[in-house]
């Protein structure tokens, strides 16, 4: 089955989804107030998705499209047991094949500060760092031809 990038949609998904983001985001970080039922999941626009290996549910990410040429991508996470192994270039690599899938020709970000330098060797760019989360953008190609790894 390999590793797969996909859109959350069954209820077993959402409970790794919104467990992965929980543990990572929240927990991990000492934080509190998470909420799995927060309207911005369900909202038009907003593609939350899984990232899968033979079926393991591994990371999250939610690609929220702007307008018709960009994208927003939000709370990326890969479980703690997985990290440092590729995944997170693995899963950007994918929501960007995503992103051109649907006709966006650039992406951005607001990475947690720890994060930048994981973003910089990706190709993204500093658009403004006088933020607590400093906000990154890549342009990408569009895809046009319908090519794809089907991954959505």
């Amino acid at each position: 089955m390999g590793i797969e990038l996909l859109q959350v949609k069954e209820v077993e998904e959402w409970r790794a989804y919104h467990a992965i983001r929980r543990l990572v985001l929240f927990d991990l970080r000492g934080l509190d107030g998470y909420d799995d039922t927060h309207p911005d999941e369900h909202a038009p626009g907003h593609m939350p998705l899984l990232l899968r290996k033979d079926g393991v549910a591994l990371g999250t990410v939610r690609l929220d499209l702007s307008d018709a040429t960009t994208g927003i991508v939000r709370l990326v996470a890969i479980m703690p047991e997985y990290q440092r192994q590729g995944l997170g270039r693995i899963l950007m690599s994918k929501v960007e094949g995503l992103s051109a899938r649907h006709g966006l020709s650039r992406l951005e970000v607001h990475a947690a500060p720890d994060a930048v330098p994981f973003y910089e060797k990706l190709g993204w760019v500093m658009v403004d760092a006088d933020k607590s989360s400093p906000l990154m953008a890549k342009e990408i190609q569009s895809s046009d031809d319908g090519s794809g790894s089907g991954d959505d």
